[in-house]
C-alpha cells in the first residue's frame, strides 16, 4: 500500500495549473481537513487520477468564476456503502465545485481509464441533477473509487469519494494487551 498525501497532491495540481495557464486564472479557494492523515491506496492510481483531474479542471475552467476545492473525512455513508457493496472504515471526500467548471462524464472516464480503472456504471435518478459513477479495477474487485457529478443552478460539484479501511492497531491497546496477560500468570 502506498500512503497518499492528498493535501500535497492538491497543492501540486494548483501549482502546476498556476504555472501553465495562459491568461486570466480563476480564484481558487481550498479547504483542507486538519486531521486527515495520509490515505493508504494500492498503487499510484489515486494520486495520478486526482492530480490529472484537478489540473485539467482548473486549466479549462472559466476565468471569471471561482473554484472551490475541499478535502474532508466523512463518516460511514450507509446508503453508498450498501450500494457499492464495500465496507470501509470511513470515506474521504475531495470536492471541486464552481460555476465555471467544464467537466463531462466522458472526461472523467478517460482519466480513470488512464490509471487502470474502468467504469462499472453511471447511475442517476429521474428528476435528480446528480449522477454517480463507480470505478474499479479488474484485478482488485473491492478497490473502488466513486465519483459524483451534480449540477444545480449552473454550479457543478464533482465529488471523488474514496473508501478507506483503517486497519492500523491503536498503539495504546497493543501495548496494554501483553501487560494484562503477564499480570494474570
Amino acid at each position: 500500500m502506498e500512503q497518499v498525501n492528498l493535501s500535497s497532491v492538491i497543492e501540486q495540481a494548483i501549482t502546476r495549473f498556476n504555472r501553465n495557464r495562459i491568461g486570466e486564472k480563476p480564484p481558487v479557494f481550498v479547504t483542507l481537513s486538519p486531521v486527515l492523515p495520509q490515505v493508504p491506496w494500492k498503487g499510484s492510481a489515486l494520486k495520478q487520477f486526482l492530480q490529472c483531474f484537478l489540473y485539467e479542471s482548473l486549466l479549462t475552467s472559466d476565468a471569471s468564476a471561482a473554484i472551490e476545492i475541499a478535502l474532508r473525512r466523512r463518516t460511514l455513508l450507509k446508503d453508498l456503502t450498501a450500494f457499492v457493496g464495500i465496507q470501509p472504515t470511513y470515506w474521504v471526500q475531495v470536492r471541486i465545485s464552481g460555476r465555471g467548471l467544464r467537466v463531462a462524464e466522458q472526461v472523467i472516464e478517460d482519466h480513470f481509464n488512464e490509471v487502470g480503472y474502468r467504469c462499472e456504471e453511471w447511475v442517476g435518478m429521474d428528476g435528480s441533477d446528480a449522477r454517480l459513477g463507480i470505478f474499479g479495477t479488474i484485478d482488485a474487485p473491492n478497490l473502488k473509487m466513486v465519483f459524483c457529478l451534480e449540477s444545480t443552478r449552473h454550479r457543478l460539484k464533482c465529488d471523488l469519494l474514496l473508501p478507506v479501511n483503517d486497519v492500523a492497531p491503536v498503539p495504546y491497546l497493543v501495548e496494554s494487551a501483553p501487560r494484562q496477560q503477564a499480570q494474570r500468570h
